[in-house]
């Protein structure tokens, strides 16, 4: 795949998130109906305070094959370019693993079925597990589960909705996501304001 058609794919694969980054902070854990809950609200802090990646973590609830699905799943919807690294440098998987450990159990039920539909679907198109289909198959195969993403009805279109909020709500309270792709420097001292530097906002 040459340079230009790779980042084609890769913004393909973005437009699937709908929603801003800012706004993903407050978004719900879970894909049905049910009280929302923030991710962010109690993992935001010690996430981005990370300075530098820690050893990779034994998981507290998904098994290693849920593992591999996730951190493709995230890394499709989020995948790495050339102005930041992606979900799974991030280690978007770790953050929601922690999450949903603590979880109710309608939640983890959402989240390992979900997982499981996902990687059935691959199976069935390509005969490959979602992890191990190339980044082309597994954008076609989120394309298509997130077709009726402000309606979900099928168990698939709900596990969709709570990843790509996850993922995004990971992603975003991570040093990667905070500060390589938003750039927010954050907590500096400024020796001065200049202020609007637009000649037509000086009149």
């Amino acid at each position: 795949m040459s340079e230009s058609q790779d980042n084609v794919s890769r913004r393909k694969a973005l437009k699937i998130i709908v929603g801003s980054a800012g706004a993903a902070v407050s978004l719900p854990v879970l894909g049905e109906s049910g009280p929302p809950t923030s991710m962010a609200a109690c993992h935001i802090t010690p996430r981005a305070q990370a300075a530098a990646p820690s050893a990779i973590r034994t998981p507290k609830f998904f098994n290693e094959g849920q593992v591999k699905t996730l951190e493709a799943l995230s890394e499709t919807i989020i995948p790495t370019d050339d102005h930041s690294p992606g979900a799974k440098a991030a280690r978007v998987w770790e953050y929601i693993d922690e999450i949903i450990a603590d979880s109710d159990e309608r939640s983890k039920s959402l989240w390992t079925q979900g997982l499981s539909a996902v990687d059935t679907l691959a199976e069935r198109a390509y005969q490959k597990k979602f992890a191990g289909c190339a980044p082309e198959q597994q954008i076609a195969l989120l394309e298509k589960i997130s077709q009726n993403e402000e309606h979900p009805a099928t168990l698939e279109e709900r596990f969709f909705v709570a990843a790509k909020r996850a993922t995004i709500d990971g992603y975003y309270t991570s040093a990667i996501g905070i500060h390589q792709d938003l750039e927010y420097q954050g907590n500096t001292a400024l020796a001065e304001f200049p202020g609007c530097t637009h000649p037509e906002h000086k009149e």
